[in-house]
């Protein structure tokens, strides 16, 4: 296609009872289109849509401003247009059936993205991991609209300056390498559009009174010390995942510029230096891929477990920045190790057992019949000899023991030899 897309509806999905689904359109967020044909943003880590494409395979790939790709399927698309029409954002949208949401959200978001673009207005999201660097990580809470209706309260979640959530808890660490360099921030937002239960969770973990925790915890005083302590250094930024984390900084940041300082401006306008931690875990996991661009989006804990890392206080800021530290440092071991390359499988051939050669073939040689011998009688002494031994007083029994010969033969040969018959 030599014209660019802009436009692209996602198909409603089949399994599923709703008549909601998703709206891209370029330099814009991400839309849930409603049943009623509005447009909602949607609360993600994506940011807005930088470029719409169509590969060899008619896949289309959706660019966007955090780093991360979208991929869908030709069969998966309701529609799609292009600039060649020469249409503005809002005829589109109309010639497709659809507005965006009321007209005061509208408003406020204008506002909101007009005083974003003076925040971190320039920032390059860096490959490889910085030397020296601090680890952001945000906790957030969801906005509430509160209603007072004699003793009765309802609160209703809301959308307040463009966004659904708010930062409640910020923390950065700072590192040189593996090493822990002097800064160390972990506070806490103190928004009023917050549930009670966020307040509560804040009170009990900075373990403040409610007068200290008000006062310490509102968000232009957080901004400011966020400014001068970890700003101001001008080091890169660590993000797991830096969709959320840094667009709802920039966000709140933006909210609250009326009311800082000059100098207090000019360091949110300096260029910024991004490094994220997830994006650099499909390096490692595609270093030896033929698919380059697949992208895996997994949890930090979850990869933490895989590293044998365990974070005892998950889903809290500070905690979270030490083990995103912790993370990043093993995958850079990994991935400056070899991978094993696997080999193609092949069936295992099982030897026959061979007998041993006989070295030379002997001839056998047939064996004469040997004729069987008769027993001899044993050689018997001289009778004289006998004689003079039972003359002796040998008697004949000791007679025969001595020759090996029967009692009754040495008796036969006395009596023979004095001429006694028998």
């Amino acid at each position: 296609m030599n014209a660019n897309i802009v436009y692209l509806e996602q198909n409603i999905p089949e399994n599923t009872t709703t008549q909601q689904h998703n709206l891209f359109m370029l330099d814009y967020p991400v839309y849930q289109v409603e049943a009623n044909g509005t447009l909602t943003p949607v609360l993600n880590s994506w940011g807005k849509v930088l470029s719409i494409m169509v590969d060899k395979k008619e896949r289309f790939k959706i660019f966007f401003t955090s780093g991360r790709t979208f991929v869908l399927g030709s069969k998966k698309i309701m529609a799609y247009d292009t600039d060649l029409d020469g249409m503005d954002p809002v005829s589109r949208l109309r010639s497709h059936g659809y507005v965006f949401a009321p007209e005061q959200r509208a408003v406020a978001t204008q506002s909101a993205n007009k005083h974003s673009r003076s925040v971190f207005p320039n920032i390059r999201v860096l490959q490889e991991i910085p030397r020296e660097y601090v680890v952001i990580d945000c906790e957030f809470g969801v906005l509430f609209q509160t209603q007072r209706t004699g003793d009765h309260i309802t609160m209703d979640r809301a959308v307040i300056n463009g966004e659904k959530a708010g930062i409640f808890q910020l923390a950065a660490l700072g590192y040189r390498g593996s090493q822990p360099l002097d800064i160390y921030f972990n506070r806490y937002f103190d928004d009023p559009a917050f549930s009670p239960e966020r307040k509560l969770r804040g009170l009990k973990e900075t373990g403040s009174t409610l007068a200290a925790y008000e006062q310490e915890s509102r968000p232009v005083t957080v901004l400011k010390d966020f400014i001068h302590q970890v700003l101001r250094r001008q080091l890169p930024l660590v993000f797991w995942d830096q969709g959320n984390d840094l667009r709802l900084l920039q966000h709140t940041l933006a909210v609250n510029l009326p009311y800082l300082a000059v100098e207090e401006r000019l360091a949110l306008t300096a260029p910024l230096c991004v490094f994220d931690g997830s994006l650099y875990t499909n390096q490692v996991i595609n270093r030896s891929n033929h698919q380059k661009d697949t992208h895996h989006f997994l949890p930090l804990n979850g990869i933490a477990g895989l590293l044998n890392i365990f974070n005892p206080k998950q889903h809290n800021a500070v905690w979270d920045a030490q083990t995103t530290q912790c993370v990043i440092n093993e995958l850079a071991k990994i991935k400056q190790t070899k991978p094993l390359v696997i080999q193609e499988p092949r069936p295992v051939v099982t030897p026959i057992l061979q007998l041993p050669k006989v070295a030379s073939a002997t001839p056998i040689v047939p064996v004469k019949s040997i004729e069987p011998i008769e027993p001899t009688e044993p050689q018997l002494p001289a009778v004289a000899t006998l004689q003079r031994l039972r003359a002796a007083g040998r008697t004949y029994r000791e007679i025969a023991n001595q020759f090996g010969l029967s009692t009754s033969t040495v008796w036969r040969a006395v009596k023979r030899r004095e001429g006694v018959s028998y």
